[in-house]
């Protein structure tokens, strides 16, 4: 189901380039110019998925991407970020150089973890995998991509994004998902992606983990991305629990052109920030 679109004319023969935000459960892409900086096209699709029948994230990225002509257009950089549950934190002085699959295997229950991947951040090795089929797939297509898993990508931006660098919680709600991530200071304390169905889901998980860390309603700083409206009935109820609420906003490098402009500063936060990250 495609929850949003809107392309703009680009400049004849001026450089492409192409970020991606991929889940089980969303599909995203943007189109910029001038090193994702100008915003020219803008998707989001939510996958669904049919009761009794297979389903493959492969097969159906592909033709995701065949369906909006991805795979016509040459783009000078390409970045994907994928947001799954195979992933976990390992400090990094635990981090010897040793294999990390059986790490991974034990945290994640994952049954097949042919390829594992990592990002170092914060004093912090986050290992993740992703599947094979995939990440060969886009390989192909792709040549010059640059793969990421988004939990890594959220938690780069959490130190270094001008909307979050005074916040210590942080809450990303996509189609069917949230992550939540803390901090002290210079200091990851926690990262996690939920699986949620309804906005009772999202109350629950961020006041239960704020629960276990010890974080005060009245002094958390939290800051919100979303496809959701400030108005929208969960972030009124969020506001009656936590005192100080704010709203992620893009870089102030990135222009969305033309009707684009429209959309709310905290959407598609991920998707059109994730340039900015050195992992």
């Amino acid at each position: 189901m495609t929850k949003y679109y809107h392309s703009e004319k680009a400049v004849k023969n001026e450089p492409l380039c192409l970020s991606m935000f991929i889940s089980v459960n969303s599909f995203e892409y943007a189109i910029s110019t001038n090193n994702f900086k100008n915003v020219l096209e803008l998707c989001h699709v939510e996958i669904t998925h049919l009761a009794n029948s297979s389903f493959d994230l492969t097969e159906r990225i592909s033709f995701l991407i065949n369906n909006y002509l991805l795979h016509q257009k040459k783009f000078e950089k390409v970045n994907v970020c994928f947001l799954n549950n195979n992933f976990t934190l390992i400090p990094e002085a635990f981090n010897v150089g040793a294999d990390i699959k059986p790490l991974l295997k034990f945290a994640t229950g994952a049954e097949q973890l042919k390829r594992s991947l990592q990002h170092n951040l914060k004093n912090i090795n986050f290992s993740y995998a992703i599947e094979i089929d995939l990440i060969s797939y886009f390989e192909k297509k792709f040549p010059n991509i640059s793969i990421r898993h988004a939990g890594a990508v959220s938690s780069a931006l959490f130190f270094s994004q001008h909307s979050l660098v005074n916040q210590n919680l942080f809450l990303n709600i996509g189609d069917g998902h949230i992550e939540i991530a803390a901090k002290d200071q210079n200091e990851l304390l926690f990262y996690n992606v939920f699986n949620v169905e309804n906005n009772e889901d999202i109350l629950y998980y961020l006041l239960f983990t704020m629960e276990q860390l010890q974080l005060s309603p009245l002094h958390v700083k939290l800051s919100i991305a979303s496809q959701k409206e400030t108005s929208d009935e969960l972030i009124k109820n969020i506001k009656k629990y936590i005192k100080q609420v704010d709203f992620c906003v893009n870089d102030t490098s990135i222009n969305l052109n033309g009707d684009l402009s429209t959309l709310p500063k905290h959407f598609y936060f991920t998707l059109l920030n994730q340039h900015l990250c050195e992992l």
